[in-house]
Order: C-alpha cells, then structure tokens, then sequence
C-alpha cells in the first residue's frame, strides 16, 4: 500500500460559459501529503491504519466513527466496472449542500455532463487504476459559492482484496465570509 511519489499532472476546468472553475494539481498521496490540511492527514492515516498487509483496507474496517466532525464533507462511490461508473452510495451533508442536490443512489454519468464528467472520472479512474490514493489539489468553485474546496482525497477500498469496489471521498473546504 506504500504509494510511489509521483506528480500525476495539472488540472484546469472551465465552465460552460467560459468561467475558470478549478485550476491545480492531482498528485500521488505521499508527494501532496506535506501541503495538506492536518484535517485531510487525519482521514488518510487512519485509512493507512485500517489496511491489511495482503491488500486494501475494507470500508466496513474504516473507523469513520473517528472522523464524525469530517463526515459532511465525505462521500463514497461503488465502482461500476461493468458500466466504466461509480455510485455514490454516501453523501454526507455539506457534499449534498455544496452539489445543490443529494446524488445518492445515482451514477456519476448521470449527475455530471462534459468537462466536468471527464475530470470527475479522471479521479476515479485513476485511484481504481493504481489502487493507491490521490489528492487533487485545486481550488473547486462548487454552484454554492459559499463552500470552496482547496483540496480533495480519493482513497481506495476493496471488498475483495486488491481490485478497488469502493473510494472514499474527502473534501476539504473553506467557507467564504458573507460580503459586509
């Protein structure tokens, strides 16, 4: 589970009507672990703790109990390998404020469009490839303006050993001060 630090690339996304919606980098866990906030650290060493020597930690072995305070801003997809598409099977609160709507149950294919769903996949994508954790580290505006996400962790999960059924997602945000 020892990931290699590795600079995956940049990622810039431009909204339908032209606007910059996120610009930064998607890196490998243990080349982006020294610029994250200590609260994305904490998600990932306990996800480090519940692995198994012989492969990926089981999601029911994750002790999300211990991360109670960070449970709005998660989320958690199934892989769809079949259909090349993830569900999202957990939404917390701020994740369904921030989307303006709750996508449990439905598919990413089905709640995103274009460039958007390319990047979306990307992620995911790239965690069930390399079975190894990615930080995405942009600065996301989301519809509700009042959350920004600096910085996003994809972590894998495997119900069956080594191939990935699930990815926990933990997004950090700063929330923007209301204009006095």
């Amino acid at each position: 589970m020892e990931a290699i630090g590795v600079h995956i690339g940049r990622r810039t996304l431009i909204g339908l009507d032209g606007s910059l919606l996120g610009i930064g980098d998607k890196l490998s866990v243990v080349e982006g672990l020294g610029r994250v906030s200590n609260e994305t650290r904490r998600v990932f060493e306990l996800w480090q703790q519940a692995g198994q020597e012989a492969g990926l930690p089981k999601l029911a072995a994750f002790p999300l109990a211990a991360l109670a305070d960070l449970e709005p801003s998660m989320l958690v997809v199934e892989v769809l390998e079949a259909e090349h598409d993830y569900r999202y099977r957990r939404c917390g609160w701020r994740e369904r404020e921030v989307r303006g709507a709750d996508p449990t149950g439905r598919t990413v294919r089905q709640c995103h469009q274009g460039e958007i769903l390319e990047f979306v996949l990307e992620n995911y994508d790239r965690v069930v490839t390399a079975g190894d954790g990615l930080l995405d580290l942009s600065v996301d505006i989301n519809s509700d303006k009042r959350f920004v996400a600096t910085e996003v962790l994809f972590l894998p999960f495997s119900e069956v050993g080594v191939a990935v059924t699930d990815i926990l997602v933990y997004s950090h945000y700063l929330t923007a001060q209301p204009d006095a």
